[in-house]
């Protein structure tokens, strides 16, 4: 994980040494900064896709909580806690938000933490913006941009049936 973070670290400070802010972007909501949200590239008619956030870091003196997203072109999105066990990935919905707390941060990588959307309806294009919303429990819904982006770093999960 904490490869991760050096990688979408180093990938921003370059991003913005270039001069390609729209690689590398920060929304702000009340006390909230919401570094990269970010969407996987996905054909229109695709079965599913997720969306992550480098970090969201809370500034107030007042917990606030994630309950979800949806993107344009994807509608609701749930979040998932991605597990790892010996070498071999599973997940499980967040049934009641992640909590983001004064003066803390919370990070969203395909490693830790997914929000996943069904169905595809709109062609999420690569290196594009989608209009989206994040869903809080005191801010309520945010409206956001999050870049579309290939990716193929999210882990791998091990499918068992039933599940």
């Amino acid at each position: 994980m904490r490869l991760w973070i050096a990688v979408c670290a180093a990938a921003i400070v370059f991003a913005f040494g270039q001069g390609m802010s729209a690689s590398a972007h920060m929304e702000t909501a009340g006390k909230l900064k919401i570094g990269h949200p970010w969407v996987r590239a996905t054909p229109a008619g695709g079965a599913s896709t997720y969306a992550c956030i480098i970090e969201i870091s809370n500034e107030g003196d007042e917990p606030e909580t994630l309950l979800g997203a949806s993107i344009e072109g994807a509608g609701k999105g749930a979040i998932w806690q991605i597990i790892e066990k010996d070498g071999k990935f599973t997940s499980k919905p967040v049934e009641h938000g992640l909590v983001i707390p004064p003066h803390g941060s919370l990070e969203l990588s395909p490693e830790t933490y997914q929000i996943r959307f069904g169905k595809v309806t709109k062609t999420l294009s690569e290196d594009t913006m989608v209009e989206g919303t994040l869903e809080f429990e005191k801010l309520k819904s945010v409206k956001i941009n999050f870049a579309v982006e290939p990716d193929d770093t999210a882990p791998k999960e091990e499918v068992t049936p039933g599940q």
